[in-house]
């Protein structure tokens, strides 16, 4: 419904949303928006066609359910919106102007997803700026529950063949998965076949990642299995913030030990660092 909305009945829907009860009238709404009553007027009778809006006793409009849900969910979007052209650098006095004319434009749910995702990304840069010494549990008390995807990178401890890249980082689909809940989270890391030479017999396997452990104040802790994914507590990543403003990068890194499904004898045991980027 939101999409089929112009700027005018964007504006009056929110603001018999956010008004005072006793300021819900075209009247007040017409002095708040700097608006001709008649506009308004013209525009309330479009809502009342839209089964946004309804009038009751003594000529006073009031949102229907349909129009509570719908001027919420512009709430909600032109937050995020604002937010979002705030840490582009938008001059203030443009900020809202523009987020209305986005929410005219009619975004959809999935385009809107991705921006509230991204905004949430910029926020964390913003908060993060600058500290050199944080973990993964402090991010996810600014982060609301459910699923973000960050690219990683499996660095060797050591460099081999002028290559510091370690063959775990072919051992799994890139992005990882934060998924967090009730401000705790936990690391997925999805599962690939890989092919390498046997360091026994030369011969080319295929083998999988089949255990994987995480260092954790000093000790090595086992790491979750379910399906094709490992996964672990995203404390265990420490962070530190590089660079400055929108270029700020968020840098967490964790020692991991991992087995092959074709055993220590053709793949040995390895421990990687493993590299997770927010930026």
């Amino acid at each position: 419904m939101s999409e089929n909305l112009n700027g005018l009945q964007i504006q009056l829907l929110l603001y018999f949303l956010e008004a005072e009860p006793k300021k819900r009238t075209v009247t007040d709404a017409a002095r708040y928006l700097n608006k001709p009553k008649s506009s308004l007027t013209h525009i309330l009778d479009s809502l009342d066609g839209l089964a946004l809006m309804e009038r009751v006793e003594g000529r006073k409009s009031v949102l229907t359910a349909a129009g509570k849900r719908t001027a919420q969910e512009l709430l909600h979007q032109r937050k995020i919106l604002e937010q979002y052209m705030q840490y582009q650098d938008i001059p203030p006095a443009q900020i809202k102007e523009n987020a209305l004319r986005a929410l005219s434009a009619g975004f959809s749910d999935e385009f809107m997803a991705r921006l509230a995702e991204q905004e949430g990304r910029m926020r964390l840069k913003e908060i993060f700026a600058g500290h050199r010494d944080f973990h993964g549990g402090d991010i996810c008390n600014y982060l609301k529950d459910g699923s973000y995807y960050f690219p990683f990178i499996i660095y060797r401890e050591q460099i081999k063949n002028h290559n510091n890249l370690s063959m775990a980082n072919r051992g799994f689909e890139n992005p990882c998965e934060l998924i967090v809940k009730d401000h705790e989270g936990l690391i997925y890391l999805a599962v690939k076949t890989v092919s390498a030479e046997s360091m026994s017999s030369g011969k080319k396997m295929e083998g999988r990642v089949n255990k994987m452990q995480y260092l954790y104040d000093g000790e090595f802790r086992d790491g979750g299995i379910d399906g094709r994914y490992v996964y672990f507590p995203v404390t265990a990543l420490s962070f530190i913030a590089m660079g400055k403003g929108r270029d700020t990068l968020l840098h967490g890194s964790v020692c991991l030990k991992m087995q092959c499904s074709v055993g220590d004898m053709h793949m040995p045991e390895s421990t990687a660092i493993f590299t997770m980027f927010i930026h």
